[in-house]
């Protein structure tokens, strides 16, 4: 029953990338989303003893997620004067101008989506979780998974599709 530190290594290699693409298309910040992902795995190896290896997987999504929706609260009470994250670089203004659009772009969109809608989307199209793995780490039924996934595509796309500066 126990994880060893060898299971949880395998997950690690497994998960860190899909975590982070979801925890960055939530956070929109590279060290608070490496940050959680050290914080998720450190939570769950310090459970070890009580973990059945094969639902670590589940469980490192749920920890991760909940320590993102965490940091999301914690910022929404702090924001003061934060420097915007996605702002050009001096390197190559101009490409760094198109890439800074199209992820503003990205980013309102998936933030008009309601949390719901926007968790099953991250996991199913950034994480490259199943449906039964989404369901499982949601603690919802997979035919609300579907739903929900079908419905998040749909608005999201209807919102990459209309003119900047337009809202619904």
């Amino acid at each position: 029953m126990a994880l060893g530190e060898g299971e949880l290594y395998a997950c690690y290699q497994r998960l860190e990338k899909p975590l982070y693409n979801v925890l960055y298309r939530w956070l929109w910040q590279t060290q608070d989303c490496q940050d959680l992902i050290h914080d998720a795995f450190l939570r769950v190896w310090d459970r070890r003893a009580r973990i059945d290896a094969a639902r670590v997987d589940a469980l490192v999504w749920t920890t991760a997620l909940n320590l993102a929706r965490n940091r999301l609260r914690w910022r929404g009470l702090w924001r003061r004067g934060e420097l915007d994250p996605l702002a050009p670089s001096a390197d190559d203004p101009l490409a760094e101008a198109v890439r800074g659009l199209e992820l503003r772009r990205l980013r309102t969109a998936l933030e008009r989506l309601s949390p719901a809608l926007r968790e099953v989307l991250l996991l199913a199209e950034f994480g490259g979780l199943g449906g039964a793995q989404i369901a499982e780490v949601l603690g919802i039924p997979p035919g609300t998974v579907a739903s929900r996934r079908h419905h998040a595509l749909a608005r999201l796309r209807l919102a990459l599709k209309e003119p900047e500066g337009e809202s619904t």
